[in-house]
Protein backbone atom coordinates (compact mmCIF):
# COMPACT_ATOMS: atom_id res chain seq x y z
CA UNK A 1 0.00 0.00 0.00
CA UNK A 2 2.79 2.43 0.93
CA UNK A 3 4.22 1.27 -2.64
CA UNK A 4 1.34 2.37 -4.06
CA UNK A 5 0.94 5.23 -2.36
CA UNK A 6 4.53 6.52 -3.31
CA UNK A 7 3.85 6.05 -7.16
CA UNK A 8 1.07 8.07 -6.69
CA UNK A 9 2.94 11.04 -5.28
CA UNK A 10 5.62 10.76 -7.61
CA UNK A 11 2.58 10.93 -10.58
CA UNK A 12 1.18 13.92 -9.05
CA UNK A 13 4.46 15.94 -8.57
CA UNK A 14 5.45 15.02 -12.15
CA UNK A 15 1.63 16.46 -13.26
CA UNK A 16 2.40 19.49 -11.55
CA UNK A 17 5.79 20.24 -12.68
CA UNK A 18 4.81 19.55 -16.30
CA UNK A 19 2.25 22.28 -15.85
CA UNK A 20 4.23 24.80 -14.14
CA UNK A 21 6.74 24.33 -17.01
CA UNK A 22 4.58 24.79 -19.59
CA UNK A 23 3.37 27.84 -18.24
CA UNK A 24 6.60 29.05 -18.00
CA UNK A 25 7.38 28.23 -21.22
CA UNK A 26 4.54 29.64 -23.04
CA UNK A 27 4.96 33.06 -20.80
CA UNK A 28 8.13 33.61 -22.14
CA UNK A 29 7.38 32.81 -25.84
CA UNK A 30 8.07 36.03 -27.93
CA UNK A 31 4.61 37.35 -29.56
CA UNK A 32 3.77 38.96 -33.12
CA UNK A 33 3.59 42.24 -33.21
CA UNK A 34 4.31 45.04 -36.10
CA UNK A 35 6.90 48.03 -35.94
CA UNK A 36 5.40 51.24 -37.88
CA UNK A 37 7.86 53.07 -39.50
CA UNK A 38 8.14 56.44 -41.78
CA UNK A 39 11.16 56.78 -44.00
CA UNK A 40 12.75 54.71 -41.59
CA UNK A 41 12.35 56.23 -38.81
CA UNK A 42 10.54 53.99 -36.35
CA UNK A 43 7.31 55.37 -35.42
CA UNK A 44 5.92 52.65 -32.94
CA UNK A 45 4.94 49.48 -32.86
CA UNK A 46 1.06 48.33 -32.64
CA UNK A 47 -0.59 44.67 -31.81
CA UNK A 48 -2.19 44.81 -34.94
CA UNK A 49 -1.74 46.23 -38.75
CA UNK A 50 -5.75 45.53 -39.94
CA UNK A 51 -6.72 47.82 -36.50
CA UNK A 52 -4.33 50.76 -37.89
CA UNK A 53 -5.82 50.86 -41.25
CA UNK A 54 -9.08 50.38 -40.19
CA UNK A 55 -8.82 53.47 -37.67
CA UNK A 56 -7.64 55.60 -40.65
CA UNK A 57 -10.30 54.79 -42.89
CA UNK A 58 -12.61 55.78 -39.48
CA UNK A 59 -10.86 59.13 -39.48
CA UNK A 60 -11.56 59.69 -43.15
CA UNK A 61 -14.96 58.92 -42.41
CA UNK A 62 -15.04 62.12 -39.77
CA UNK A 63 -13.55 64.40 -42.31
CA UNK A 64 -15.99 63.39 -44.89
CA UNK A 65 -18.77 64.39 -42.66
CA UNK A 66 -16.78 67.59 -41.54
CA UNK A 67 -16.90 68.64 -45.02
CA UNK A 68 -20.58 67.93 -45.64
CA UNK A 69 -21.12 69.50 -42.45
CA UNK A 70 -18.98 72.54 -42.79
CA UNK A 71 -20.31 72.78 -46.49
CA UNK A 72 -24.27 72.83 -45.58
CA UNK A 73 -23.36 75.90 -43.30
CA UNK A 74 -21.41 77.82 -45.66
CA UNK A 75 -23.99 77.31 -48.09
CA UNK A 76 -25.88 78.99 -45.64
CA UNK A 77 -23.81 81.75 -45.12
CA UNK A 78 -22.97 82.07 -48.59
CA UNK A 79 -26.65 82.69 -49.58
CA UNK A 80 -27.22 85.46 -46.67
CA UNK A 81 -24.41 87.39 -48.10
CA UNK A 82 -26.53 87.33 -51.29
CA UNK A 83 -28.59 89.92 -50.15
CA UNK A 84 -26.04 91.81 -48.36
CA UNK A 85 -26.56 94.85 -50.71
CA UNK A 86 -30.08 95.18 -50.57
CA UNK A 87 -29.92 94.96 -46.44
CA UNK A 88 -27.25 96.78 -45.40
CA UNK A 89 -28.86 100.16 -44.91
CA UNK A 90 -31.42 98.28 -42.48
CA UNK A 91 -28.81 98.28 -39.93
CA UNK A 92 -30.10 94.95 -38.72
CA UNK A 93 -27.83 92.42 -37.31
CA UNK A 94 -26.95 89.05 -39.15
CA UNK A 95 -29.65 87.31 -37.11
CA UNK A 96 -32.39 89.85 -37.75
CA UNK A 97 -31.41 90.01 -41.28
CA UNK A 98 -32.02 86.83 -41.96
CA UNK A 99 -35.54 86.84 -40.21
CA UNK A 100 -36.57 90.11 -42.08
CA UNK A 101 -35.24 88.12 -45.27
CA UNK A 102 -37.29 84.93 -44.56
CA UNK A 103 -40.42 86.94 -43.76
CA UNK A 104 -40.28 89.66 -46.72
CA UNK A 105 -38.87 86.01 -49.38
CA UNK A 106 -40.74 87.88 -52.09
CA UNK A 107 -39.10 91.16 -51.95
CA UNK A 108 -36.13 89.41 -52.92
CA UNK A 109 -34.44 87.10 -55.74
CA UNK A 110 -34.00 84.29 -53.70
CA UNK A 111 -34.74 80.25 -54.92
CA UNK A 112 -36.33 77.96 -52.92
CA UNK A 113 -32.76 76.83 -52.08
CA UNK A 114 -31.12 79.78 -51.17
CA UNK A 115 -34.87 80.36 -48.48
CA UNK A 116 -33.88 76.87 -46.68
CA UNK A 117 -30.23 77.78 -46.48
CA UNK A 118 -31.25 81.17 -44.78
CA UNK A 119 -33.63 79.46 -42.30
CA UNK A 120 -30.86 76.50 -41.18
CA UNK A 121 -29.00 79.57 -40.78
CA UNK A 122 -31.22 80.79 -38.16
CA UNK A 123 -31.87 77.05 -37.20
CA UNK A 124 -28.00 76.70 -36.58
CA UNK A 125 -27.43 79.95 -34.96
CA UNK A 126 -24.98 80.39 -37.87
CA UNK A 127 -24.79 84.21 -36.65
CA UNK A 128 -22.33 83.62 -33.50
CA UNK A 129 -19.49 82.23 -35.79
CA UNK A 130 -16.56 84.55 -36.07
CA UNK A 131 -15.36 85.33 -39.65
CA UNK A 132 -11.99 84.03 -38.22
CA UNK A 133 -13.96 80.59 -37.94
CA UNK A 134 -15.52 80.57 -41.00
CA UNK A 135 -12.41 81.11 -42.71
CA UNK A 136 -11.23 77.94 -40.77
CA UNK A 137 -14.17 75.87 -42.10
CA UNK A 138 -13.80 77.03 -45.28
CA UNK A 139 -10.06 76.34 -45.42
CA UNK A 140 -10.85 72.67 -43.83
CA UNK A 141 -13.47 72.02 -46.80
CA UNK A 142 -10.56 73.69 -49.60
CA UNK A 143 -8.02 71.00 -47.81
CA UNK A 144 -10.28 68.02 -47.20
CA UNK A 145 -13.07 68.17 -50.09
CA UNK A 146 -10.72 65.29 -51.51
CA UNK A 147 -12.00 62.74 -49.57
CA UNK A 148 -15.89 62.88 -50.77
CA UNK A 149 -14.17 61.67 -54.24
CA UNK A 150 -12.72 58.10 -52.55
CA UNK A 151 -13.85 55.12 -50.62
CA UNK A 152 -10.79 54.23 -49.08
CA UNK A 153 -7.46 56.31 -47.35
CA UNK A 154 -4.20 54.71 -47.29
CA UNK A 155 -1.11 55.05 -45.09
CA UNK A 156 1.23 58.17 -46.48
CA UNK A 157 3.90 56.95 -49.15
CA UNK A 158 6.35 56.06 -46.70
CA UNK A 159 5.14 54.28 -44.28
CA UNK A 160 6.59 50.51 -43.76
CA UNK A 161 4.48 48.04 -41.28
CA UNK A 162 7.27 45.19 -40.83
CA UNK A 163 5.68 42.37 -38.36
CA UNK A 164 8.15 40.69 -35.52
CA UNK A 165 8.48 38.85 -32.73
CA UNK A 166 9.45 40.34 -29.39
CA UNK A 167 8.95 39.61 -25.74
CA UNK A 168 8.93 44.09 -25.54
CA UNK A 169 5.78 45.05 -24.71
CA UNK A 170 5.66 48.62 -25.15
CA UNK A 171 2.40 48.80 -27.55
CA UNK A 172 1.24 52.33 -28.50
CA UNK A 173 -2.13 53.21 -29.23
CA UNK A 174 -3.08 53.48 -32.96
CA UNK A 175 -5.03 56.57 -31.97
CA UNK A 176 -1.69 57.79 -30.98
CA UNK A 177 0.54 56.74 -33.83
CA UNK A 178 -2.22 57.52 -36.17
CA UNK A 179 -1.42 61.13 -34.47
CA UNK A 180 2.29 61.24 -35.20
CA UNK A 181 2.04 60.03 -38.69
CA UNK A 182 -0.31 62.84 -40.05
CA UNK A 183 1.78 65.35 -37.74
CA UNK A 184 4.70 64.59 -40.30
CA UNK A 185 2.97 63.07 -43.31
CA UNK A 186 -0.23 63.47 -45.19
CA UNK A 187 -2.63 60.28 -45.58
CA UNK A 188 -2.93 58.97 -49.42
CA UNK A 189 -5.39 57.91 -52.12
CA UNK A 190 -5.55 55.80 -54.74
CA UNK A 191 -4.97 57.28 -57.63
CA UNK A 192 -2.91 58.44 -60.90
CA UNK A 193 -0.08 60.11 -62.11
CA UNK A 194 0.29 61.57 -65.09
CA UNK A 195 3.90 62.99 -66.21
CA UNK A 196 3.89 65.74 -68.96
CA UNK A 197 7.64 66.00 -70.20
CA UNK A 198 8.25 69.12 -72.31
CA UNK A 199 9.92 68.69 -76.02
CA UNK A 200 10.54 72.19 -75.89
CA UNK A 201 13.36 73.84 -74.03
CA UNK A 202 12.75 76.33 -71.83
CA UNK A 203 9.17 74.91 -70.81
CA UNK A 204 8.80 73.05 -67.60
CA UNK A 205 7.60 69.48 -67.31
CA UNK A 206 4.18 69.12 -65.29
CA UNK A 207 3.15 66.69 -62.93
CA UNK A 208 -0.51 65.61 -62.89
CA UNK A 209 -2.94 63.83 -60.05
CA UNK A 210 -5.87 62.46 -60.63
CA UNK A 211 -8.58 60.35 -59.08
CA UNK A 212 -9.71 58.63 -62.55
CA UNK A 213 -7.70 58.18 -65.78
CA UNK A 214 -11.08 59.26 -67.76
CA UNK A 215 -10.68 62.91 -65.86
CA UNK A 216 -7.32 63.47 -67.77
CA UNK A 217 -8.36 61.87 -71.13
CA UNK A 218 -11.61 63.83 -70.86
CA UNK A 219 -9.95 66.76 -70.28
CA UNK A 220 -7.48 66.63 -73.07
CA UNK A 221 -10.41 66.36 -75.25
CA UNK A 222 -12.13 69.56 -73.58
CA UNK A 223 -8.93 71.48 -74.62
CA UNK A 224 -9.23 70.53 -78.46
CA UNK A 225 -12.11 72.09 -78.25
CA UNK A 226 -10.81 74.77 -77.52
CA UNK A 227 -8.85 75.30 -81.03
CA UNK A 228 -10.81 73.26 -82.97
CA UNK A 229 -14.52 73.80 -84.00
CA UNK A 230 -16.55 71.30 -82.38
CA UNK A 231 -18.17 69.68 -85.53
CA UNK A 232 -15.00 69.33 -87.53
CA UNK A 233 -13.33 67.61 -84.80
CA UNK A 234 -16.00 65.10 -84.92
CA UNK A 235 -16.12 64.57 -88.34
CA UNK A 236 -12.00 64.24 -87.65
CA UNK A 237 -12.32 61.39 -84.96
CA UNK A 238 -15.13 59.47 -87.03
CA UNK A 239 -13.13 60.18 -90.05
CA UNK A 240 -15.96 60.96 -92.02
CA UNK A 241 -14.01 64.36 -93.80
CA UNK A 242 -14.92 65.04 -97.54
CA UNK A 243 -12.12 66.58 -99.44
CA UNK A 244 -10.78 69.89 -99.12
CA UNK A 245 -12.38 72.57 -100.73
CA UNK A 246 -12.24 76.72 -100.79
CA UNK A 247 -12.27 77.92 -97.20
CA UNK A 248 -13.15 74.63 -95.99
CA UNK A 249 -9.65 72.82 -94.84
CA UNK A 250 -9.23 69.04 -94.20
CA UNK A 251 -8.24 68.15 -90.28
CA UNK A 252 -4.95 65.41 -91.25
CA UNK A 253 -3.67 64.70 -87.63
CA UNK A 254 -4.15 66.48 -83.73
CA UNK A 255 -1.91 65.29 -81.18
CA UNK A 256 -0.88 66.28 -77.99
CA UNK A 257 3.02 67.53 -78.10
CA UNK A 258 4.24 66.77 -75.05
CA UNK A 259 5.08 63.39 -74.20
CA UNK A 260 2.66 61.77 -71.90
CA UNK A 261 3.34 58.74 -69.41
CA UNK A 262 0.95 57.91 -66.25
CA UNK A 263 0.75 55.45 -63.55
CA UNK A 264 -1.43 54.35 -61.03
CA UNK A 265 -0.16 55.59 -57.76
CA UNK A 266 -1.23 56.23 -53.83
CA UNK A 267 -1.49 60.21 -53.83
CA UNK A 268 -1.14 61.88 -50.86
CA UNK A 269 -4.15 63.99 -49.73
CA UNK A 270 -2.66 67.30 -49.30
CA UNK A 271 -1.46 67.83 -53.15
CA UNK A 272 -3.60 69.21 -56.04
CA UNK A 273 -5.86 66.06 -57.23
CA UNK A 274 -7.82 66.62 -59.65
CA UNK A 275 -11.27 64.89 -59.86
CA UNK A 276 -13.08 66.68 -62.82
CA UNK A 277 -12.36 66.84 -66.62
CA UNK A 278 -13.69 70.69 -66.11
CA UNK A 279 -10.92 71.69 -63.41
CA UNK A 280 -8.24 69.75 -64.87
CA UNK A 281 -9.01 71.48 -68.18
CA UNK A 282 -9.36 74.95 -66.93
CA UNK A 283 -5.56 74.84 -65.02
CA UNK A 284 -4.16 73.20 -68.48
CA UNK A 285 -6.01 76.38 -70.40
CA UNK A 286 -5.74 79.18 -67.77
CA UNK A 287 -2.66 78.01 -65.40
CA UNK A 288 -3.48 79.27 -61.41
CA UNK A 289 -3.83 82.80 -62.46
CA UNK A 290 -7.00 82.88 -64.08
CA UNK A 291 -7.90 86.97 -64.44
CA UNK A 292 -10.84 88.57 -66.63
CA UNK A 293 -11.95 92.17 -66.91
CA UNK A 294 -14.57 93.48 -68.77
CA UNK A 295 -14.06 96.88 -70.96
CA UNK A 296 -16.10 98.93 -73.42
CA UNK A 297 -15.86 99.60 -76.93
CA UNK A 298 -15.39 102.95 -78.16
CA UNK A 299 -16.19 104.65 -81.16
CA UNK A 300 -13.49 103.91 -83.67
CA UNK A 301 -12.47 100.64 -81.94
CA UNK A 302 -12.33 97.63 -83.63
CA UNK A 303 -10.94 94.03 -82.61
CA UNK A 304 -7.45 94.23 -83.10
CA UNK A 305 -7.49 98.05 -81.58
CA UNK A 306 -9.39 96.43 -78.54
CA UNK A 307 -6.89 93.67 -77.77
CA UNK A 308 -3.49 95.61 -78.62
CA UNK A 309 -4.58 98.27 -76.08
CA UNK A 310 -4.97 95.65 -73.26
CA UNK A 311 -2.03 93.56 -74.63
CA UNK A 312 -3.77 90.80 -75.42
CA UNK A 313 -3.48 88.97 -78.88
CA UNK A 314 -6.69 88.79 -81.27
CA UNK A 315 -6.68 84.67 -80.43
CA UNK A 316 -7.27 85.17 -76.85
CA UNK A 317 -10.17 88.24 -77.25
CA UNK A 318 -12.14 85.79 -79.99
CA UNK A 319 -11.61 82.46 -77.86
CA UNK A 320 -13.79 84.61 -74.66
CA UNK A 321 -15.86 86.53 -76.87
CA UNK A 322 -17.48 83.95 -79.07
CA UNK A 323 -19.82 86.54 -80.85
CA UNK A 324 -16.96 87.55 -83.13
CA UNK A 325 -15.86 85.23 -85.41
CA UNK A 326 -12.67 86.90 -86.86
CA UNK A 327 -10.64 89.15 -86.14
CA UNK A 328 -12.36 91.54 -89.28
CA UNK A 329 -15.86 91.58 -87.15
CA UNK A 330 -17.27 95.02 -86.53
CA UNK A 331 -17.25 95.96 -82.87
CA UNK A 332 -20.25 98.39 -82.02
CA UNK A 333 -19.33 101.30 -79.64
CA UNK A 334 -20.88 100.67 -76.01
CA UNK A 335 -20.15 96.47 -76.43
CA UNK A 336 -18.97 94.98 -73.11
CA UNK A 337 -16.89 92.59 -74.30
CA UNK A 338 -14.08 90.14 -72.14
CA UNK A 339 -10.50 90.85 -71.56
CA UNK A 340 -8.75 87.44 -70.46
CA UNK A 341 -5.39 85.88 -71.56
CA UNK A 342 -5.12 82.27 -71.57
CA UNK A 343 -1.27 80.00 -69.89
CA UNK A 344 -1.67 77.10 -72.22
CA UNK A 345 -0.02 74.18 -69.72
CA UNK A 346 0.54 71.82 -72.82
CA UNK A 347 0.60 71.72 -76.41
CA UNK A 348 -2.64 70.95 -78.70
CA UNK A 349 -1.12 70.31 -82.62
CA UNK A 350 -3.40 71.07 -85.38
CA UNK A 351 -2.13 69.66 -88.92
CA UNK A 352 -4.77 71.00 -91.68
CA UNK A 353 -4.66 71.18 -95.52
CA UNK A 354 -5.81 74.14 -97.30
CA UNK A 355 -7.40 75.08 -100.08
CA UNK A 356 -7.90 79.16 -99.92
CA UNK A 357 -8.21 82.45 -102.92
CA UNK A 358 -5.74 85.06 -101.80
CA UNK A 359 -5.94 88.22 -103.41
CA UNK A 360 -2.11 88.73 -105.46
CA UNK A 361 -1.24 92.53 -104.47
CA UNK A 362 -0.40 94.56 -107.37
CA UNK A 363 3.02 96.20 -108.08
CA UNK A 364 3.78 99.26 -108.04
CA UNK A 365 5.78 100.62 -110.69
CA UNK A 366 7.48 103.95 -109.97
CA UNK A 367 9.16 106.02 -112.98
CA UNK A 368 11.22 108.84 -111.99
CA UNK A 369 11.29 111.80 -114.30
CA UNK A 370 13.95 114.54 -113.34
CA UNK A 371 11.82 117.15 -115.31
CA UNK A 372 9.47 116.84 -112.34
CA UNK A 373 10.00 118.28 -109.22
CA UNK A 374 11.14 115.77 -106.49
CA UNK A 375 8.15 114.77 -104.43
CA UNK A 376 5.44 115.54 -106.87
CA UNK A 377 3.64 111.98 -107.93
CA UNK A 378 1.38 111.60 -110.50
CA UNK A 379 -0.85 108.63 -111.23
CA UNK A 380 -0.77 107.24 -114.74
CA UNK A 381 -2.77 103.63 -113.96
CA UNK A 382 -4.39 102.12 -110.81
CA UNK A 383 -3.70 98.92 -109.61
CA UNK A 384 -5.90 96.30 -109.40
CA UNK A 385 -5.32 92.90 -107.27
CA UNK A 386 -4.89 89.79 -108.93
CA UNK A 387 -6.04 86.07 -107.37
CA UNK A 388 -4.83 82.98 -106.82
CA UNK A 389 -5.80 79.59 -105.70
CA UNK A 390 -3.47 78.32 -103.02
CA UNK A 391 -3.01 75.14 -101.45
CA UNK A 392 -0.96 74.61 -98.65
CA UNK A 393 -0.32 72.30 -95.36
CA UNK A 394 -0.92 74.53 -92.17
CA UNK A 395 0.43 73.30 -88.69
CA UNK A 396 -1.11 75.46 -85.61
CA UNK A 397 -0.26 74.88 -81.67
CA UNK A 398 -2.83 76.03 -79.95
CA UNK A 399 -4.47 78.02 -82.12
CA UNK A 400 -1.95 80.23 -83.20
CA UNK A 401 0.09 78.95 -86.87
CA UNK A 402 3.55 77.34 -86.25
CA UNK A 403 4.51 76.22 -89.80
CA UNK A 404 2.62 76.64 -93.64
CA UNK A 405 3.89 74.27 -96.35
CA UNK A 406 3.40 75.64 -99.82
CA UNK A 407 2.10 73.05 -102.05
CA UNK A 408 0.59 74.47 -105.09
CA UNK A 409 -0.36 78.48 -106.14
CA UNK A 410 -2.85 78.92 -109.43
CA UNK A 411 -3.26 81.93 -110.59
CA UNK A 412 -6.70 82.44 -111.20
CA UNK A 413 -6.49 86.50 -112.33
CA UNK A 414 -2.94 88.44 -112.87
CA UNK A 415 -2.72 91.45 -111.20
CA UNK A 416 -2.67 95.02 -112.78
CA UNK A 417 0.42 97.23 -111.64
CA UNK A 418 0.19 101.19 -110.28
CA UNK A 419 1.84 102.93 -112.59
CA UNK A 420 3.07 106.65 -110.62
CA UNK A 421 5.00 109.38 -112.08
CA UNK A 422 7.98 110.39 -109.35
CA UNK A 423 9.52 113.93 -109.62
CA UNK A 424 13.11 113.93 -108.79
CA UNK A 425 16.28 115.49 -110.19
CA UNK A 426 19.22 112.82 -109.07
CA UNK A 427 19.18 109.35 -108.47
CA UNK A 428 16.81 108.59 -105.38
CA UNK A 429 17.72 106.98 -102.31
CA UNK A 430 14.76 108.31 -100.98
CA UNK A 431 11.46 105.69 -100.59
CA UNK A 432 7.86 106.93 -101.61
CA UNK A 433 5.48 108.09 -98.78
CA UNK A 434 2.65 107.05 -100.69
CA UNK A 435 3.37 103.58 -101.80
CA UNK A 436 5.06 100.99 -100.74
CA UNK A 437 5.93 97.08 -102.50
CA UNK A 438 5.07 93.61 -100.73
CA UNK A 439 8.08 92.61 -99.82
CA UNK A 440 7.68 88.65 -100.45
CA UNK A 441 6.12 86.64 -103.55
CA UNK A 442 2.03 86.35 -103.71
CA UNK A 443 0.47 83.13 -102.38
CA UNK A 444 1.45 84.43 -98.98
CA UNK A 445 -0.47 83.85 -95.47
CA UNK A 446 0.10 86.39 -92.89
CA UNK A 447 0.90 83.52 -89.94
CA UNK A 448 0.81 86.22 -87.34
CA UNK A 449 -0.15 90.54 -87.16
CA UNK A 450 1.60 93.34 -85.43
CA UNK A 451 0.27 93.24 -81.97
CA UNK A 452 0.13 91.12 -78.54
CA UNK A 453 -0.20 87.66 -79.62
CA UNK A 454 -0.31 84.48 -77.98
CA UNK A 455 2.64 82.41 -77.82
CA UNK A 456 2.54 78.40 -79.07
CA UNK A 457 3.91 78.10 -75.66
CA UNK A 458 1.56 79.85 -74.05
CA UNK A 459 2.62 83.39 -72.50
CA UNK A 460 1.78 86.67 -74.51
CA UNK A 461 4.32 88.58 -76.10
CA UNK A 462 4.55 92.04 -78.31
CA UNK A 463 4.79 91.10 -81.70
CA UNK A 464 7.07 93.74 -83.42
CA UNK A 465 5.58 93.15 -87.23
CA UNK A 466 4.13 90.53 -89.08
CA UNK A 467 4.91 87.07 -90.14
CA UNK A 468 4.81 86.56 -94.00
CA UNK A 469 4.54 82.69 -94.54
CA UNK A 470 3.87 80.64 -97.33
CA UNK A 471 5.89 81.50 -99.99
CA UNK A 472 8.54 78.91 -99.51
CA UNK A 473 12.00 78.46 -97.91
CA UNK A 474 14.64 80.49 -100.54
CA UNK A 475 11.79 82.53 -102.22
CA UNK A 476 12.93 86.25 -102.42
CA UNK A 477 12.75 89.16 -100.11
CA UNK A 478 12.48 92.75 -101.77
CA UNK A 479 12.82 95.83 -100.73
CA UNK A 480 9.85 97.63 -99.98
CA UNK A 481 11.05 101.05 -100.92
CA UNK A 482 14.18 102.86 -102.13
CA UNK A 483 16.86 103.73 -99.37
CA UNK A 484 20.33 103.07 -97.49
CA UNK A 485 21.11 99.11 -96.09
CA UNK A 486 21.73 100.55 -92.34
CA UNK A 487 22.58 97.03 -91.25
CA UNK A 488 22.76 93.31 -92.63
CA UNK A 489 23.94 91.35 -90.03
CA UNK A 490 23.79 87.91 -88.46
CA UNK A 491 22.65 87.27 -84.79
CA UNK A 492 23.78 84.02 -83.43
CA UNK A 493 24.82 83.22 -79.93
CA UNK A 494 28.22 82.20 -78.58
CA UNK A 495 27.68 78.08 -79.23
CA UNK A 496 26.39 79.12 -83.25
CA UNK A 497 22.57 79.01 -82.61
CA UNK A 498 20.88 81.51 -84.48
CA UNK A 499 18.46 83.66 -82.27
CA UNK A 500 16.10 87.20 -82.75
CA UNK A 501 16.07 88.04 -86.10
CA UNK A 502 18.50 85.48 -87.31
CA UNK A 503 19.89 87.02 -90.81
CA UNK A 504 18.61 90.33 -91.03
CA UNK A 505 18.60 93.47 -93.13
CA UNK A 506 17.16 96.83 -91.99
CA UNK A 507 16.81 99.52 -94.29
CA UNK A 508 17.30 103.66 -94.19
CA UNK A 509 14.33 104.62 -96.26
CA UNK A 510 15.62 108.50 -95.77
CA UNK A 511 12.01 109.33 -95.37
CA UNK A 512 11.40 109.09 -91.96
CA UNK A 513 10.48 105.31 -91.79
CA UNK A 514 13.04 101.81 -91.47
CA UNK A 515 12.02 98.29 -92.75
CA UNK A 516 13.41 94.95 -91.27
CA UNK A 517 13.12 91.86 -92.88
CA UNK A 518 14.53 89.23 -90.16
CA UNK A 519 14.74 85.35 -90.39
CA UNK A 520 16.34 84.99 -93.74
CA UNK A 521 18.04 82.01 -95.13
CA UNK A 522 21.18 84.24 -96.53
CA UNK A 523 21.69 87.76 -98.27
CA UNK A 524 21.92 88.82 -101.40
CA UNK A 525 25.85 89.18 -101.91
CA UNK A 526 25.14 91.86 -104.02
CA UNK A 527 24.63 94.33 -101.49
CA UNK A 528 26.48 95.33 -98.02
CA UNK A 529 25.66 98.10 -95.73
CA UNK A 530 25.76 101.48 -96.87
CA UNK A 531 24.19 100.47 -100.41
CA UNK A 532 21.62 101.92 -102.02
CA UNK A 533 18.78 99.82 -102.86
CA UNK A 534 15.32 100.68 -105.19
CA UNK A 535 12.08 99.06 -105.08
CA UNK A 536 11.55 95.68 -105.32
CA UNK A 537 15.68 94.81 -105.19
CA UNK A 538 16.24 91.34 -103.92
CA UNK A 539 18.30 92.12 -100.61
CA UNK A 540 17.50 87.97 -99.12
CA UNK A 541 15.68 85.30 -99.40
CA UNK A 542 13.38 83.54 -97.26
CA UNK A 543 14.33 80.98 -94.24
CA UNK A 544 13.49 80.41 -90.20
CA UNK A 545 16.47 81.31 -88.68
CA UNK A 546 16.39 82.87 -85.72
CA UNK A 547 13.01 82.48 -83.00
CA UNK A 548 11.07 81.00 -86.02
CA UNK A 549 8.62 77.98 -85.72
CA UNK A 550 8.97 77.64 -89.73
CA UNK A 551 10.52 79.44 -92.71
CA UNK A 552 8.37 82.90 -92.96
CA UNK A 553 8.95 87.14 -93.63
CA UNK A 554 9.41 88.67 -90.57
CA UNK A 555 8.78 91.88 -91.86
CA UNK A 556 8.89 95.05 -89.51
CA UNK A 557 8.05 99.66 -90.18
CA UNK A 558 10.17 101.53 -88.02
CA UNK A 559 9.82 105.72 -87.45
CA UNK A 560 13.50 105.29 -86.55
CA UNK A 561 16.30 102.70 -86.81
CA UNK A 562 15.20 101.25 -82.93
CA UNK A 563 12.96 98.45 -82.18
CA UNK A 564 10.98 100.87 -79.45
CA UNK A 565 9.63 102.75 -82.95
CA UNK A 566 8.18 99.89 -84.88
CA UNK A 567 4.38 100.54 -86.03
CA UNK A 568 1.93 98.13 -87.53
CA UNK A 569 2.87 97.26 -91.48
CA UNK A 570 -0.41 96.70 -92.65
CA UNK A 571 -1.51 100.48 -92.32
CA UNK A 572 1.10 101.07 -95.36
CA UNK A 573 -0.42 98.48 -97.23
Amino acid sequence: MKKILGYFLIIILSGVIFVLSFNYSSSNSPKAYYNVYLDDELIGMIEKKEELEDYINSQADTIRDNVRNYTLKLDSIDALSKVESETSNLGYSKENTAKYVIDNKNKFDLSELDIDNIQNYLDEKLYQLSEKEIDEMRDYVSQNSIYLSVDNVYTPNGIEIEKVYTYNKDIKDVKEVYKEIASKRAYSIAGYVFNIKSNTEGIDDLTIYTTDKEVFSSAIESLITIFVDDDKYDLYKSNNQKGATVDNPTIDNIYVKEDITYKAVNIPVDEKIYTSPQDLSAYLLYGDNFEEKTVEAKVGDDIETIAFNNKISVQEFLLFNTQYQDRYNMVVPGTQVTIAKIDPKIQIVVEKYEISKKDTAYDTIEKYDPTIAQGRVIVTQEGVNGEELVTQNVQEINGQITYVDPISNETIKNSVPKIVTIGTKYIPNVGSLTSWLWPTNPGYTLSSYYGYRLQVFGEGNFHSGIDIAGTGYGSPVRAANNGTIQEMRVLRDKNGNYYSYGIYVLINHNNGYYTLYGHMSRFNTEFKEGSTVSRGDIIGYVGSTGWATGPHLHFEIRTCASYSCTTNPLKFY
